[in-house]
């Protein structure tokens, strides 16, 4: 294990609780199948970028469902992740059978022939969530809608996108620098759209702030209004602990896609494959909501969040799979709001 990387190992030991027909979607044969021969390779190893706890809180689910297979779970960013995917391939074979990147990565994943294939539908995934011939599958979204402090924004204010452009806003604007909404925006704004709507906001003098996550702090303590690039699941603890914050009820909302991908030559296949498919079923995405907000948005077993977005007819613009042109967009608008040339 590199250092900066955390592992959370967990045995698993419990009897295999019967899982509801509605839960999967094929027949019992075909996932019983596949967890015969994954506990004969007994585990399975993941390298993940997510929090630990949700990642706790899984695998525990995973392992009464499946008992005889152990988890090794290390927490690394995909970045790193691929790099030591690619030297140990050199050396003869990988050390992880799964990783979680979202889907900006996959590139470096398929240039580079790591990504297995399987054959998701078999196991009642949906085909929107099976993404690049079979090679990927959506486990999560990370959706960025608005968000805004209820004591500085009063209920009506925030209709629109354009509303940011009103120079009542000007200095209490949060802007996350890295500019993941605006790179997903661009898929359905077009790049005109996109750059001028950007420099309109530069104009109302916002605040810019680094990472999603400093952006939410930033608006809970009061120092923005509004802010944009924040994810709505921090939004909603932050809220639950207390903070006046909430989410902006319109679209587009920008959404980022997390994907399981099997690694190909992984020491532990079918595990690998069992873990992944797993992922996108209810009970799975209901104990991914719960510990931190996290889950999907869209398409089948949506978190509750997903359920209110999909009931009020939001749009929804998913990170494009058209990775070129998304990290184009983006280097863009990331550029436009740090100033870099």
């Amino acid at each position: 294990m590199t250092p900066g990387a955390s592992l959370l190992k967990i045995v698993a030991t419990a009897a295999l609780t019967l899982i509801p027909a509605q839960t999967w979607a094929q027949s019992g044969e075909a996932w019983d199948a596949l967890y015969q021969a994954a506990k004969k390779e007994g585990k399975v190893i993941v390298w993940s970028s997510r929090d630990v706890a949700v990642n706790q809180a899984v695998a525990k689910l995973f392992s009464k469902r499946f008992p005889g297979i152990e988890l090794e779970i290390f927490k690394i960013l995909p970045g790193p992740a691929i790099e030591r995917l690619v030297t140990e391939r050199k050396a003869g074979r990988p050390g992880s059978d799964i990783i979680d990147p979202n889907i900006s990565f996959m590139p470096l994943l398929l240039d580079r022939d790591l990504a297995e294939t399987f054959d998701y539908q078999k196991y009642g995934v949906a085909p929107g969530d099976i993404l690049f011939d079979n090679r990927a599958v959506v486990i999560g979204h990370y959706d960025q809608p608005l968000s805004y402090n209820t004591n500085l924004v009063k209920p009506g204010e925030l209709k629109s996108w354009d509303d940011l452009l009103d120079s009542k806003w000007s200095g209490k604007l949060l802007v996350e620098s890295f500019a993941y909404s605006f790179g997903m925006l661009a898929s359905t704004w077009g790049e005109d759209k996109m750059t001028s709507f950007v420099t309109k906001l530069l104009a109302n003098k916002p605040i810019i702030v680094t990472g999603p996550t400093n952006a939410s702090e930033a608006l809970a303590g009061g120092q923005g209004a509004i802010a944009v690039g924040t994810y709505a699941s921090r939004t909603e603890v932050n809220r639950e602990a207390g903070a006046p914050v909430a989410w902006a009820r319109f679209g587009p909302i920008p959404a980022q896609q997390v994907v399981n991908v099997v690694i190909k030559g992984a020491p532990n296949p079918n595990a690998a494959r069992l873990w992944s498919a797993w992922w996108t079923t209810a009970e799975a995405q209901k104990e991914f909501y719960a510990v931190q907000r996290y889950g999907k948005i869209a398409g089948p077993n949506p978190s509750p969040r997903g359920e209110e977005v999909q009931k009020l007819g939001l749009e929804v613009v998913m990170e494009p799979l058209d990775i070129k042109s998304g990290l184009r967009w983006l280097d863009m608008a990331s550029r436009q709001i740090s100033g870099r040339k």
